[in-house]
């Protein structure tokens, strides 16, 4: 009696004896234990059930889990749990046996009264169901018994949590354990934290909060190095005095080895100056019962992660369209091994694709996350291209939307709101006939804005470019003349259905060289000049580029003061047709 007496205030802290059934304060399953004894934020198998029963909520297979805890001084525990799908949720039933044999019994006068069995034991029953699709919660009721040779004890026991999955990679627990209208029971409040966002690993942090003892800190992490082989590692600060113990103590370690959907653990947790304690369990799905394989695919809204109802093609080792149930969930067992490629439709969302590679056994459990397309807006801006003027005009849209709009004709602007993300062709016409209707494609980008510009040419228009002058007897053009040019060319790149004339005009002075025998020839290699430019640099199609030469017959200045003349020394661009 002695050494369980010891052990008891070991696990009862600063307030000895407080306390009945000090083994409610043991964790149970080799893998959480070799993590420090976190599983609160995790929690995503059967073993949920003794540490927070909202992670039934995400298990939807029959699983079960045996394990085998081997103590110092004969202390034997047999835990077991089995757990399936039902009542729109997860139920799970589970039982621990604790006993030490041959305990020495001596009465008041220290007589020996022979030797006796000690058991303690647990019956639970627990049940998880989420609430949304990110977050779960979970109920368990416990029968506790204790027989300590003089004396029995039995009590119901209460334990609730919450589970949230705030992404991928972090989810968060909460617990509240032991609950009874006995106050001195062991009863705790547990916060779990656990991080995935490591390739294979999980890292975990767990905060209990005990009724009768101040709070401890737990800490844990699993890596899978092959999809076969795990280790385990953690530290914990109590429910024991590290101080009674050693500060060795507080480490544990452990190993899992898995293979066709069942994995063997095994935890080592030193307890200083009492001695070693070794756990071994085995965790699983009864895929004798299921099927070799099963598949759960759930497609959720990728924002709220609200459940989608959802249309899905599936090709690949499986040729299936179905739809998923308004829980968003399409499961399915003994799939052949290999590739499977989905596509998934939902109305007012993207088009999705994924896959993922079936193996013979174990459980492929399949998130997608679909985002609404946030609409774009188009806003866009019609000029005449000569006098850089608003026009009016009719904007006829085509692409993921259609319709026509009328620009204000005093400030030529227009704005197209709420467009779906998408190509679009747009057709500008100016409300007079004169102009060409011109046609350009853009992009409409998911909640951004789009600008446009147009710039219209009439029919037969004719353009001076002014500022592409040259000097006597030259057909060069001047660095000062290029910015001219480029507006040109942007009016054929915008326009690609119109071809121009590009005329060459002189001053009458007669020149007579080796290279321009005339003026007529002068005025054609200035218009020349402007047709390479504007092909080297813009790439429109020599065809659509007419060169003419006038000499001196159209003058647009005086010719009796050089300015006048250098004007008249000028190309001309106009629309032919």
């Amino acid at each position: 009696m002695i050494i369980i007496f010891y052990i008891t205030a070991l696990l009862s802290g600063n307030d000895v004896g407080t306390t009945l059934y000090p083994f409610l304060k043991i964790g149970l399953g080799p893998r959480p234990v070799a993590m420090g004894e976190t599983f609160t934020g995790l929690c995503d198998d059967v073993s949920a059930l003794s540490w927070n029963p909202a992670g039934l909520a995400w298990i939807n297979e029959l699983q079960f889990s045996l394990s085998h805890q081997e103590w110092f001084l004969d202390f034997r525990d047999e835990y077991v749990i089995f757990g399936l799908p039902a009542f729109n949720g997860y139920l799970a039933m589970g039982g621990l046996y604790s006993t030490v044999r041959d305990v020495e019994i001596w009465d008041d006068n220290n007589n020996p009264l022979g030797s006796a069995d000690l058991w303690s034991g647990i019956l639970a029953l627990g049940y998880g169901r989420k609430l949304r699709e990110n977050l779960g919660a979970g109920i368990g009721l416990k029968i506790v018994a204790e027989d300590l040779y003089e004396q029995s004890f039995y009590d119901l026991v209460l334990d609730c949590g919450v589970r949230l999955r705030l992404n991928e990679k972090w989810s968060l627990g909460g617990a509240v354990r032991d609950l009874s209208y006995k106050s001195t029971l062991p009863s705790d409040v547990k916060l779990g934290i656990c991080f995935s966002g490591i390739k294979n690993a999980n890292l975990l942090l767990d905060l209990t909060m005990p009724r009768d003892n101040v709070l401890r800190i737990n800490t844990g992490a699993e890596y899978y190095i092959n999809p076969v082989f795990c280790i385990r590692g953690g530290w914990r600060s109590g429910p024991y005095s590290l101080g009674e113990l050693g500060w060795l103590s507080g480490f544990t370690t452990g190993f899992g080895i898995k293979y066709a959907g069942m994995e063997f653990s095994y935890a080592f947790v030193p307890y200083g100056k009492l001695g070693l304690t070794h756990r071994i369990g085995l965790n699983g799905n009864l895929s004798v019962i299921e099927g070799q394989n099963r598949l759960t695919i759930r497609v959720c809204d990728g924002d709220t992660k609200v459940p989608l109802v959802a249309d899905m093609i599936l090709t690949g080792i499986r040729e299936e369209q179905i739809k998923t149930n308004p829980t968003s969930i399409y499961e399915a067992k003994n799939l052949p091994e290999g590739w499977l490629y989905i596509s998934i439709f939902v109305a007012g969302y993207p088009q999705n694709y994924d896959s993922l590679y079936i193996l013979p056994a174990g459980r492929h459990e399949k998130y997608i996350y679909l985002y609404q397309t946030k609409p774009g807006i188009l806003r866009g801006v019609v000029f005449d291209a000569v006098t850089k003027k608003p026009i009016g005009a009719k904007v006829v849209y085509q692409g993921m939307a259609y319709g026509t709009v009328n620009n204000d004709s005093l400030t030529g602007s227009f704005v197209l709101r709420n467009l779906p993300p998408g190509v679009y062709t747009l057709i500008a016409a100016g409300t007079d006939p004169r102009y060409i209707a011109q046609t350009c494609s853009l992009v409409i980008e998911p909640g951004k804005l789009t600008e446009r510009e147009f710039y219209l040419i009439k029919k037969r228009e004719k353009i001076v470019l002014r500022g592409v002058n040259f000097d006597t007897g030259k057909a060069d053009l001047k660095p000062e003349a290029f910015s001219v040019l480029d507006e040109a060319g942007k009016i054929l790149t915008d326009n690609p259905d119109i071809s121009v004339e590009v005329g060459g005009h002189t001053d009458p002075r007669e020149i007579q060289t080796t290279e321009y025998p005339s003026n007529w020839e002068l005025s054609f290699a200035r218009a020349a000049a402007v047709c390479k430019y504007l092909i080297d640099k813009f790439n429109v199609g020599p065809e659509r580029l007419v060169a003419r030469g006038y000499a001196d017959t159209q003058p647009i200045a005086p010719n009796i003061t050089e300015e006048g003349m250098a004007q008249n020394r000028r190309t001309e661009f106009k629309v032919i047709e």
